[in-house]
């Protein structure tokens, strides 16, 4: 168990969450959320992690 949220701890899971945005965005984008039904919900989440996280290894 993590006793410690440091550096380290926030980019392991920024890019585990990358990761998993990446799997699972065709799906995500299939939601097609409001306010803006267009389709790419999935794919602007994936956009928005990745910036702070840079590219999964």
């Amino acid at each position: 168990m993590l006793d410690t949220l440091d550096a380290t701890a926030v980019r392991t899971w920024c890019r585990l969450a990358l990761t998993a945005l990446g799997q699972a965005r065709e799906e995500i984008d299939a939601l097609n959320v409001y306010p803006v039904p267009d389709g790419d919900t999935g794919t602007n989440l994936y956009l928005t992690v990745e910036s702070p996280a840079g590219t999964p290894e």
